[in-house]
């Protein structure tokens, strides 16, 4: 999936049946978001509702990118941003703050992790 993401000529040339893999991975994505979904309305409430996905989305955008689209970084990252938001949520009861807190910390480190591979990347040095 790597080689063909890079450059799928490439992978081609190099004997990798680039629209079987693309096939494969279209359908394992759409299997695991439709295990997602199935374990949300299944589980979790028991019925379908309007407000079914407060932004599970957007979380999983800013997992990917703190992961930096690495399959085991994801692991990793999701665990980060899962405890920041579940202490955020436990802090907010306990001490009676805003959960808010956690969208903060979930922003400063990806803009964090934004600006360190821009500047990696790049090798940009600071004079």
């Amino acid at each position: 999936m790597r080689a063909i993401g890079f450059n799928p000529q490439a992978a081609r040339f190099a004997g990798i049946p680039v629209n079987r893999v693309i096939l494969a991975t279209a359908l394992l994505s759409g299997g695991l978001a439709g295990m997602g979904g199935v374990s949300e309305v299944a589980g979790l409430k028991g019925y379908l509702s309007i407000d079914l996905s407060p932004g599970f989305g957007y979380t999983g955008i800013i997992v990917a990118m703190l992961a930096k689209l690495h399959p085991l970084g994801v692991l990793a990252a999701s665990v980060f941003v899962a405890a920041i938001y579940v202490g955020a949520d436990a802090m907010g009861r306990a001490a009676n703050l805003p959960s808010y807190l956690a969208d903060v910390i979930v922003s400063a480190s990806l803009l964090c992790m934004l600006v360190s591979i821009l500047l990696t990347q790049y090798r940009w040095r600071w004079k």
